[in-house]
C-alpha cells in the first residue's frame, strides 16, 4: 500500500465523515475486513479510516467535556 494512496483516502473525508465512518464500524461491523468490503477499501486504508475517526471522535468528546466542567 503506498502512502499517498491512505493519505488520501483520509484527505477525501471531511473530520465529520471519518468520526461518522468510525461510529459506523464501531456499531454495525464486526471486523475491519466486512467495513472494508462495504466502502470499498483495502484492510489497511479501513484500518487508517477507522483510527483517524476514532482519534477525532474521542478528542471532541473531551472538548465537549471540558466545556462542563
Amino acid at each position: 500500500m503506498k502512502t499517498e494512496t491512505i493519505h488520501r483516502c483520509i484527505a477525501e473525508r471531511t473530520n465529520h465523515d471519518l468520526i461518522a465512518n468510525y461510529l459506523d464500524y464501531f456499531n454495525n461491523y464486526l471486523t475491519v475486513s466486512a467495513f472494508a468490503q462495504a466502502y470499498g477499501l483495502t484492510p489497511f486504508e479501513a484500518m487508517k479510516v477507522i483510527g483517524k475517526g476514532r482519534e477525532l471522535n474521542e478528542s471532541s468528546a473531551i472538548r465537549k467535556g471540558e466545556g462542563n466542567a
